[in-house]
């Protein structure tokens, strides 16, 4: 599905809902016509150069109309912030294709030898020396990825010679580190950094992008940058979301979360890529700006006060499940392939080398590893799935802190128990990291809750949008969209941001869709609680396969002039609560409106300073208030009622 405009696309998603695992090919969406991109830092140009350049955060030098510049240059707006998302989103996916080479092959690659297609990848910084022959086999498609845990350094006059159908479109150059590419150096493929930067030394032919996820970018005198001007054809298997097995679907609003704490601070130190929604219910989240974080970190404080009770409740039913192996050593790794159970380990508990969890092929297949004590993951350790196996079915549970090492590779939710919850530089998580009460911290790490899976390729846009606005009307804000076609649609999202940069968006309501139609159809929804200022709307569409794709933004701003409180305690409540008013009220009115916008609930005749609210067969979840008196809203406020 593709998208129905590239404009800071930020997703609230969930781990597990009913999707399948379908191939697709790699895409690079907004970077596509970009030759370099850096999510943060400079890019200095003193060669020839063509195609497009971009920065989100930094000074772009030498792309301008005296330079040997053929592109568009962009600097912080919509399209670096897509593109920002959208390196990350092709970062997770250049990670997750199996390694068929893991730490078989030197460090140091070239001097006259030639390898054949694959996925190799080095345990440390890594070099290309001399000539490195790659030898597609006779297949167009095949595909060369050289990861290293480092920087990568290509020597003077380095060569690499593509022969048998081998593509620059389908190499990368994967860096966990600074890249430099040496002078007079013949390159073929694009170089991928994360993070550090990238430089090219004098006279370098480079067939390939330059693109780091954080860290300046140079070329260098007599640099060539062009290409490569094919296609990507590099397959990738995207396990969308999936319903977990009733037996751990029990995380509640906790499960919205991929980092998520009951008290304490949740922190990143560099540059981190983060999907999914992040909180904590006591303490603060800080270094998200240097990041590409795809969610929200501004909940509001009832609804992490719920996800801290559901963490509560989730932990207790999950450590309740029966276990079924005792037995094993403390350490886990080292080539185990494990079957799918409940493994309890009487203390500290840890994992080394290659873990493979096999559910085969049962969609529900459990793997729970309880330790009574911390659990530590060695650097470089990895988790494995065959056979169907589903994060949102694995969980590792430590008594204690749960410490993970450089470059681990998990999988799963990590959840900690009155402890700290940290990985380490380089790791990557499919998964969640929750503690029920211990600080959260990472640092380049990578860890999602949604893999952004790439739009099928020439797929139909699923509706044909004629129009989408959002405007002030009656004391709320009037959002109205008109579709000329819809194909298998199922429903759409009104979605609002409070932000100043419109980045962190909330639903506000579902409107089903029409299924297929190729008749022009109206919709419209009502934002009956504005927030003061200026917000931002969308519309989020899905559609029948799980396909999301977003409108362009409206902002709007709404003024709330008078000085009136309007307050409710408890919030959240289960029976009933307390609305109070700073001025005395005479035959006032509440209403009462679900998340569709449908008045569920009114009162009438409301007299004083307080007056309290029965939940009456209200069922759970947010609501939205409105103080009428005198006809006229004197107050709004959101109620959140919980079982």
């Amino acid at each position: 599905m593709k998208t129905l405009l590239t404009n800071a696309v930020i997703f609230s998603l969930f781990l597990c809902l009913p999707r399948l695992t379908f191939s697709q090919t790699i895409q690079l969406g907004a970077l596509s016509t970009f030759q370099a991109y850096t999510g943060a830092g400079a890019v200095t140009n003193s060669g020839t150069f063509k195609g497009d350049v971009g920065t989100s955060i930094g000074v772009l030098s030498g792309f301008d109309v005296t330079s040997d510049f053929i592109g568009t240059a962009f600097n912080s707006d919509s399209v670096t912030n897509q593109a920002r998302i959208d390196i990350l989103r092709v970062y997770i996916h250049l990670n997750n294709i199996f390694v068929t080479y893991p730490g078989t092959h030197a460090p140091i690659f070239g001097n006259g030898e030639t390898i054949t297609a694959g996925v190799y990848s080095a345990a440390g910084a890594g070099s290309l020396a001399g000539q490195l022959t790659l030898d597609g086999g006779g297949d167009t498609n095949a595909v060369f990825i050289i990861k290293f845990q480092g920087a990568f350094t290509a020597g003077v006059g380095s060569e690499i010679i593509t022969t048998k159908g081998t593509r620059a479109a389908n190499i990368f150059w994967i860096a966990e580190g600074a890249i430099s590419i040496g002078a007079n150096s013949k390159i073929q493929g694009s170089l991928f950094s994360h993070p550090g930067a990238i430089s090219l030394g004098t006279n370098v032919d480079l067939k390939g992008k330059m693109l780091a996820t954080q860290g300046a970018i140079t070329i260098a005198n007599g640099n060539v940058v062009a290409g490569p001007s094919s296609d990507i054809t590099i397959p990738v298997e995207c396990t969308g979301k999936f319903t977990p097995a009733p037996a751990v679907d029990v995380l509640g609003t906790a499960g919205d979360f991929t980092l998520f704490t009951s008290s304490g601070a949740v922190a990143n130190t560099s540059s981190s890529g983060i999907v999914g929604n992040v909180g904590t219910n006591g303490g603060a989240v800080t270094g998200l700006l240097s990041s590409t974080h795809v969610g929200s970190s501004v909940p509001s404080a009832a609804i992490m006060a719920q996800a801290a009770k559901d963490l509560d409740t989730g932990y207790s039913k999950l450590v309740k499940i029966a276990v079924t192996d005792s037995g094993h050593a403390a350490a886990f790794g080292s080539g185990d392939t494990m079957d799918a159970g409940v493994y309890y380990i009487g203390g500290a508990g840890s994992l080394s080398g290659t873990i493979t969890l096999d559910a085969n092929n049962t969609p529900d297949a459990v793997f729970i590893f309880r330790f009574n004590g911390a659990f530590t993951a060695t650097a470089q350790s990895r988790v494995i799935f065959i056979n169907g196996t589903r994060r949102c079915n694995v969980f590792w549970i430590s008594e204690g802190a749960s410490s993970l090492g450089a470059f681990a590779y998990m999988k799963g939710t990590v959840l900690a128990n009155k402890g700290a919850n940290n990985i380490g530089a380089g790791g990557f998580i499919e998964g969640r990291m929750l503690s029920t009460g211990g600080a959260i911290g990472l640092s380049t790490a990578v860890i999602y809750d949604d893999p952004l899976c790439f739009p099928p390729l020439n797929a139909p846009l699923p509706i044909d949008l004629s129009s989408f606005t959002a405007k002030i009307q009656d004391e709320h804000v009037q959002i109205d969209w008109i579709t000329a076609t819809e194909i298998n649609q199922n429903y759409f999202n009104v979605e609002r941001s409070g932000s100043s940069d419109g980045v962190n968006f909330t639903s506000i309501s579902q409107i089903d869709g029409a299924g297929n139609s190729s008749q022009t159809l109206s919709y419209s929804a009502i934002d009956v609680a504005p927030l003061s200022g200026v917000s931002y709307y969308r519309l989020k569409q899905t559609d029948y396969d799980g396909g999301i794709s977003y409108s362009n933004i409206k902002s709007v701003e709404f003024n709330i002039t008078n000085d009136f409180i309007f307050e409710i305690y408890p919030n959240p409540f289960s029976s009933e609560t307390v609305f109070h008013s700073s001025e005395n009220l005479e035959a006032a009115s509440l209403l009462v409106y679900n998340s569709y916008g449908r008045i569920v609930k009114e009162l009438k005749n409301i007299t004083g300073q307080s007056f309290v609210m029965q939940r009456e067969g209200l069922s759970s979840g947010l609501y939205y208030t409105k103080l009428l008196q005198d006809d006229k809203i004197v107050g709004t406020n959101k109620l959140v009622i919980t079982d």
